[in-house]
């Protein structure tokens, strides 16, 4: 524990022993020393040369502590934590509620702030409370109200929590005798229920840590107030980063021991002539004022009795950039904020006998010129959150290179404060001279921590904190002369955070850039197939493309009453003519927009374009059918997919179900052989579901056969649905064979759908070749294959036809054209 080592070193010097000599020798008088929070940075850069961790203090916790091997704690300020998981209880019929005890602190705390569940803030209502504890329910949420609620005990508590008691399973496991007497733990319960809560949550809490003694507010020892030491009663809640720490410097106790004594189990036992009140109020008052609507200072951590009594010292003193002093006067914080110059010495004030250290800058291993982190934000559920980077341009360009440093302020729960913190620290570390001077007696009255100023003519000017002092002894040659090491300082170090912006060098002159293509002309076309049919289309053409940060442009179009059904296309730079046919339709206004292709800038849509197709004729029947296909396509993709759905029937009826409470029914039979590299199977299911809003029921029978990589496979399926919405429903015939390096599929289907409101039916084939004959030798059969209808003999009453040819080609009537063709 350093800082107390320095303390003994102190007073060791204060009754003059020195290594060796006895008592006969007095070496120095009055040493004193900055023990814990100077230069923080350099500190962390030593702990990371040597790999060395120190064990963590914060004031966050996600992970949840089980058994009985966990350190006692006391948490102060306002800290975000998981709890310790130590009683669990299940009771009632079909042990459907359930008891969980969370202990949060090891000392009382002031009360509960917030809960989450599952990552969702609760919203809590209180219903009860007394002097130890309160219960809240939870409102406002679907799944939770009415069926969680929580008991907060704060441990001042001197009985037992009845309920716990009361549904103890097996009883007994809960007692009377298990007060947790200074414990502040929180009860968790639950009930369980199939649809809202199946799962119990994990939990998250935010609570108001320990109530702490301050000094300033204790009238008997000087300050004004009802505080007093040893009465919990009288004591506050307190985020400040130096209460905490007075408290922590004089022990936390809760009851006696065996001899009558404060049982002080967390916190040093200092006696109070050792903690000067002076100085830890006024450090505690810097820390209280208000900077950007809020406390200049404030900490959230959980004092760990495992810890070493630096690392939790270490921990609060970082909260608020502080240094601790350790002197024969006693140990107190001194805040990091900017001071006065209390002396001011020259050259001709140094003893010449004595050497002078002085080094102007540090070790480049030393310096950092960007630090950046995290902080716990408890706006979000106390997640690690980035605060500003501190740096700087300039001095990244004088080191030649980046020297980042991480520092997490995992005590910080404000943004404002570790921007400000981190910007402290950063400063800091690049104020680098430092000094060892011996004064003649008439500086004696120069302390540590005090500003002071050496005007020098060989090393300069400067400001400097005194980071150690001690006095020469009477039998030394130099009696009473002040020796001082010093650490170069500045108010700037103390200023505003904020990053410093680089300076950006004004250019030559701004290049300018091609926005939208010149000369953009859309115009409307027919395009006539090989077969002689007309489509309408579009012909787009524009000037070549000179902008080198040009690679391309992109098209859009839409239907102008159709603004959702927009059509896109990419043409690289070289190309100057496009020609639009997909998704246009005879006799339709369309709009057309494009933006250029610009990887190294932002680039926009350009001015719209209408304009209206021209009539093709048949382009709307092509596109009905093109559409149609499609849609029949998916129909037979997602059916044949079924013979590949391993999950059993009622699973795939239930995916469509908008409730997951249902009622079902299911049955099933299957056949199965399996003979060498040879097997065939049969298999039939059949399931029906329902709740109160929706109905379904399906059959399906499935065949196969395989030998080798060769199979063959069959599926028949019959499923119905009802809804608010309509019914549903579709019989399906499908057959697959494969040969190890292909395979091929064919099926039919017949369905009752919804769509729009309106009720539909139809009948579709998926088949290379679809015949249907009378059975009659003398009358031949419709075919269709090979994407044409044929037919021997048509009656028909009306034709309506964009294109007929003749067999012969001779004979053509393009009736969109209106054009006839005869020719020899």
């Amino acid at each position: 524990m350093p800082f107390i080592t320095a303390a003994v070193t102190a007073i060791g010097s204060a009754i003059g022993l020195a290594a060796g000599a006895g008592l006969a020798t007095f070496v120095a008088i009055g040493k004193a020393v900055i023990g814990i929070g100077f230069q923080l940075i350099a500190k962390k850069i030593q702990q990371n040369a040597a790999k060395k961790n120190q064990k963590s203090v914060t004031g966050t916790s996600f992970e949840r502590d089980y058994g009985e091997n966990v350190s006692r704690k006391v948490a102060c300020g306002l800290v975000g934590i998981a709890g310790h998981d130590c009683y669990v209880n299940t009771y009632d019929k079909s042990n459907k509620r359930l008891e969980q005890v969370f202990a949060f602190s090891d000392y009382p705390c002031d009360g509960l702030s917030q809960i989450w569940a599952g990552g969702t803030l609760l919203q809590l209502s209180m219903t009860s409370s007394n002097a130890f504890s309160a219960t809240y329910d939870v409102v406002n949420h679907a799944e939770f109200a009415g069926r969680m609620s929580f008991v907060f005990y704060n441990g001042t508590q001197t009985v037992a929590d009845a309920g716990l008691i009361a549904n103890a399973n097996p009883t007994g496991r809960w007692t009377i005798d298990h007060v947790g007497h200074g414990m502040c733990y929180m009860i968790a319960r639950l009930e369980y229920d199939q649809e809202k809560l199946a799962q119990f949550p994990d939990f998250f809490f935010e609570i108001r840590g320990a109530r702490l003694y301050d000094p300033r507010k204790d009238s008997t020892v000087g300050g004004s107030g009802g505080h007093r030491w040893g009465d919990y009663s009288t004591h506050e809640f307190s985020r400040n980063p130096i209460i905490m720490d007075y408290n922590y410097r004089r022990g936390f106790a809760w009851g006696v021991d065996s001899l009558g004594r404060p049982d002080i189990f967390l916190g040093m036992d200092m006696d109070v002539s050792d903690l000067p009140i002076d100085k830890f109020a006024i450090a505690s008052s810097i820390c209280d004022e208000v900077e950007g609507g809020e406390p200049r200072y404030v900490c959230s951590i959980m004092l760990d009795a495992d810890a070493d009594h630096g690392d939790n010292i270490d921990a609060l003193m970082a909260s608020c950039a502080g240094m601790v002093i350790d002197s024969v006067d006693g140990s107190w914080p001194l805040i990091g904020t900017e001071q006065p110059i209390v002396a001011t010495f020259t050259d001709d004030d140094l003893v010449i006998a004595e050497n002078v250290r002085f080094q102007r800058r540090r070790s480049m291993a030393e310096l950092v010129n960007s630090v950046g982190g995290t902080y716990p934000e408890p706006a979000n559920m106390w997640s690690p959150a980035g605060y500003d980077t501190q740096t700087s341009v300039s001095q990244v360009a004088l080191d030649r290179r980046t020297r980042d440093m991480q520092v997490n302020f995992e005590t910080v729960p404000s943004k404002r404060q570790a921007n400000q913190l981190a910007s402290i620290y950063y400063n800091e570390n690049r104020y680098e001279a430092t000094a060892d001077v011996t004064l003649r007696p008439f500086f004696q009255d120069i302390r540590v921590g005090d500003w002071v100023r050496w005007d020098s003519v060989r090393y300069g000017s400067r400001i400097y904190i005194v980071q150690s002092r001690f006095i020469r002894a009477l039998t030394t040659d130099g009696p009473r002369n002040v020796v001082l090491a010093l650490q170069e300082r500045s108010g700037d170090i103390y200023a505003g955070a904020g990053t410093i912006p680089p300076t950006v060098p004004i250019p030559n002159g701004e290049p300018v850039y091609l926005n939208e293509l010149q000369d953009w002309a859309v115009i409307p076309v027919l395009s006539v197939a090989q077969d002689g049919r007309t489509y309408p289309a579009f012909r787009m053409s524009w000037s070549v493309i000179d902008d080198v940060t040009v690679e391309g442009v992109q098209f859009r179009w839409w239907p102008e009453n159709e603004p959702t059904n927009v059509f896109y296309r990419t043409v690289p730079k070289g190309v100057t003519l496009a020609f639009i046919q997909e998704g246009i339709v005879g006799k339709r206004r369309y709009v057309f927009e494009h933006k250029l292709i610009a990887p190294t800038r932002t680039t926009n849509w350009s001015s719209p374009v209408t304009q209206t197709s021209l009539d093709g004729g048949n382009g709307d029947l092509e596109v009905y059918l093109g559409n149609l296909q499609k849609e029949v396509l998916d129909v037979f993709e997602k059916l044949f997919a079924g013979l590949d759905d391993v999950r059993p029937l009622v699973e795939q009826l239930m995916t469509n179900f908008q409730h997951e409470a249902v009622s079902q029914e299911i049955a099933r039979r299957k056949l199965e052989v399996t003979v060498g590299n040879s097997s065939a199977f049969f298999e039939e299911q059949i399931a029906v579901v329902a709740n109160e809003v929706e109905a379904a029921a399906a059959q399906i029978t499935q065949i196969g056969a395989t030998v080798g990589d060769i199979s063959a496979q069959g599926l028949i399926k019959f499923s119905v649905a009802a809804n608010q919405a309509g019914v549903d429903a579709r019989f399906a015939v499908l057959i697959r064979g494969s040969t190890g390096v292909a395979y091929k599929e064919t099926g039919f289907f017949l369905e009752l759908y919804t769509e729009l409101g309106v009720q539909k039916s139809r009948f579709a084939v998926m088949s290379d070749q679809f015949i249907v004959t009378n059975g009659v030798s003398s009358a031949l059969p419709m075919v269709f294959e090979n994407g044409e209808l044929k037919l021997q003999i048509a009656n028909i009453g009306t034709i309506r036809a964009a294109l007929m040819i003749s067999p012969s080609g001779r004979t053509v009537f393009n009736l969109a054209a209106d054009f006839l063709s005869f020719s020899d």
